[in-house]
């Protein structure tokens, strides 16, 4: 396993890693039973400093689960670190039960909050170029007396957000159902997301209620940079686009 770089990265850079599994339907319950035993971070890997293996919703941010998608975010001490793990027999074993693996490693550039008490990522790198992919990570375990109130806004707000230009991919992940939940999402460049940022304005309304309903116990967001990929999503590279500019 080689990982295309869309640009060069230190090999004793901390980097993050955002893994998405595809199984068919005859490995579903074989995968929900690794993701429950979190399987690939067991015994830790070795320069692992984050690691949550995590289901997914059906069609993208649901209640919904789909048991035949999972993925696993870590963070590692060196992206040497990071290339090993993928490279591990352990690492090959899990992905021979899938259908399509697809990775994507990735700088923050910005992040706040917590995850776990605790905020796994750290920017040590300050990319300006206006012109990469940006993957926006946020992460939320809600208040169980706000879940009907948080649940009843998801279907607007995904509708929008699939329907926004310049998104490349999106994906709602979790390691609890319904209360501790997370979207993934990957845009073509900054100016896009802060186009969706500002000019959406039920989007607005909506962040502005996590706020003033305190429908958040713990939360965190995190941007990044991805710099390098490996293998497919639906049959393609997400990113394909930028290693050919």
């Amino acid at each position: 396993m080689n990982f295309r770089f869309l640009m060069p990265v230190d090999a004793y850079q901390s980097v993050a890693v955002l893994s998405i599994f595809q199984f068919p339907v005859n490995k579903s319950w074989w995968a929900l039973g690794q993701m429950g035993k979190s399987a690939l971070l067991n015994p830790t890997p070795k320069g692992l400093r984050f690691g949550k293996m995590l289901g997914s919703g059906r069609g993208g941010f649901s209640m919904v689960p789909d048991f035949t998608r999972y993925a696993l975010l870590t963070v590692w001490n060196t992206t040497q670190d990071a290339t090993q793990f993928f490279q591990s027999d352990l690492s090959k074993a899990y992905s021979t039960q899938t259908n399509e693996t697809y990775h994507l490693l990735l700088l923050p550039t910005r992040t706040h909050g917590y995850w776990d008490h605790a905020n796994p990522f750290s920017v040590t790198q300050n990319i300006t170029d206006s012109s990469l992919p940006i993957v926006v990570l946020t992460r939320a375990t809600i208040h169980w007396y706000r879940l009907p109130e948080f649940w009843s806004n998801v279907p607007r707000v995904q509708a929008i957000i699939q329907d926004s230009p310049g998104l490349l991919f999106s994906i709602g992940v979790g390691e609890l159902p319904l209360i501790q939940q997370a979207t993934i999402s990957i845009w073509e460049n900054l100016d896009v997301i802060k186009n969706f940022a500002y000019q959406k304005t039920f989007h607005k309304e909506v962040v502005h209620k996590t706020r003033t309903r305190k429908w958040y116990k713990e939360e965190l967001f995190a941007r990044f940079i991805p710099v390098a990929t490996y293998g497919t999503y639906q049959g393609k590279d997400i990113l394909e686009s930028y290693f050919k500019k």
